[in-house]
């Protein structure tokens, strides 16, 4: 399919403001323009905003088979630690597989006390038990149909790819085996929003990881929206909240009148 501009890469440029700064990671076989909305607005709530096109993605699902998912975190960790050159601490905000990635972000020691808070949409914690041989069928089968536009809101698009490689399956896999090991480490505050009528990712990931991390846990339900909530009905809900979120524990990082245990208690 043919991508367009919002479907790239994205920098909001630096904000005159003091809100802060966010990186936003799209979804598996997904692009940008998922989140683009959501930068336009946090940029307008006044934070500075990246939103990289992570590698494999964009272009073929041919070039996305060829392309493992530590190259898809090094983009990730590579735009936070760019925001991170010009704000003390960022917050992060992510739509399915950008919550995995964005999950192993806020387990990873070096940038401990570096991430404020993550608001998590979706976020794929699991794939079906049979995800494991996806990687041994890829050679033979190639690719299956892709999962893209899951959205109730009718004429809605996701620009994402029309098929779906087998190998990336199994690279997905492995980043979320990964990541179930680490949630105990996670204490970052999270904002963790799921549509209960998710056509693509279980929503009991959601519950899971709102269950497993150590730090405090805001669960929002998107009653009118699928899998693509930042392009659906409950999107105007998502990104109203989200930016008092991020702006809520923006300050409590910065005001060194907060002890530890002056945050509210986790809600699960």
């Amino acid at each position: 399919m043919e991508f367009s501009d919002r479907a790239r890469a994205w920098h909001s440029g630096a904000h005159p403001s003091a809100s802060g700064a966010v990186l936003l990671i799209h979804g598996f076989t997904g692009s940008p323009q998922s989140l683009r909305a959501w930068g336009e607005d946090l940029h307008s709530h006044g934070f500075e905003v990246s939103l990289p096109l992570l590698p494999g993605h964009g272009t073929t699902w041919q070039e996305m088979a060829r392309t493992p998912w530590n190259q898809w975190y090094g983009a990730a960790r590579q735009a936070a630690e760019e925001l991170l050159e010009r704000h003390t601490t960022i917050s992060v905000g992510a739509l399915s597989m950008g919550g995995t990635l964005a999950l192993h972000l806020l387990a990873d020691p070096t940038l401990d006390g570096r991430i404020s808070a993550a608001a998590l949409v979706n976020p794929a914690l699991k794939l079906p038990w049979y995800a494991p041989a996806a990687a041994l069928l890829a050679p033979i089968v190639g690719s299956v149909p892709g999962v893209a536009s899951d959205i109730a809101a009718p004429g809605v698009i996701e620009e994402a790819y029309e098929r779906t490689p087998l190998a990336s399956v199994g690279q997905l896999a492995a980043l979320q085996r990964r990541v179930r090991r680490e949630l105990g480490q996670i204490r970052t505050p999270l904002l963790i929003a799921t549509s209960p009528q998710d056509g693509v990712v279980d929503p009991r990931d959601s519950a899971s990881i709102a269950a497993a991390v150590a730090g405090h846990v805001e669960r929002m339900r998107l009653p009118r929206s699928r899998h693509v909530a930042t392009l659906d009905h409950d999107a105007p809900a998502v990104l109203e909240r989200s930016a008092a979120f991020f702006r809520e524990y923006a300050r409590t990082t910065d005001d060194s009148d907060r002890g530890p245990g002056s945050s509210v208690g986790a809600q699960r």
